[in-house]
């Protein structure tokens, strides 16, 4: 009769978790892959560019490789952030916390459960500072800078040191916006555990 009223057993919540984990590892080891293909595509496209002498088409090359770039931070940055979720679930299950209605169906779902899950984060952005130089963050990071390098110096006549620091600089600043963004739109759909929204309890800079 027990085993009518789960779907998945309470004593079996921390493999389902595992799994859950498992496969957003998965999702981010593929969108990785997407990046440096999409990547290498524009690359060899600006190789084969160097022919034309069209500033136009360095510039749209500069343009695509750095929208490419932030689209794959995006969605790596969504992987992150669900498998610091699944991580809290895990925890909580281990510990006999974890509801059947707070099981999810997704690493990431519309409605996360109730409880304070970053707690242990260093800010509501990154878990801990080695996170920074994973792959998933420093890829797009550094895609983004190289795109934004053709870009100044198609647009522009500044010096390359000056370029370089600005493509740094705004490379950083891009993927700070794109984080504050994803996580200030995704804040109103945790609830803390009296039913406030986490955002009024976020730790920030």
């Amino acid at each position: 009769m027990g085993d009518v009223m789960y779907d998945v057993r309470p004593e079996q919540y921390p493999t389902v978790i595992r799994e859950m984990i498992h496969h957003e590892d998965d999702v981010t080891n593929h969108r990785i892959m997407w990046l440096l293909i999409g990547e290498g595509f524009i690359a060899n496209a600006y190789v084969s560019g160097r022919n034309t002498q069209s500033t136009f088409t360095y510039f749209a090359l500069g343009l695509l490789a750095t929208l490419v770039a932030l689209s794959a931070f995006l969605m790596l940055y969504r992987s992150y952030r669900a498998r610091g979720y699944l991580q809290f679930l895990g925890k909580e299950a281990k510990h006999g916390k974890l509801k059947e209605e707070d099981l999810p169906l997704t690493g990431w779902p519309q409605n996360r459960t109730r409880g304070w899950w970053r707690s242990d984060w260093l800010c509501q952005w990154f878990r801990q500072t080695s996170d920074l130089f994973e792959p998933w963050l420093l890829l797009p990071y550094l895609f983004t800078s190289v795109g934004i390098i053709v870009l100044l110096r198609t647009a522009t006549r500044l010096s390359t040191p000056v370029v370089l620091i600005l493509a740094v600089v705004l490379s950083a600043v891009f993927l700070s916006m794109s984080c504050v963004a994803l996580v200030w739109s995704q804040s109103k759909d945790d609830t803390g555990a009296e039913g406030e929204p986490q955002a009024s309890k976020a730790v920030g800079f």
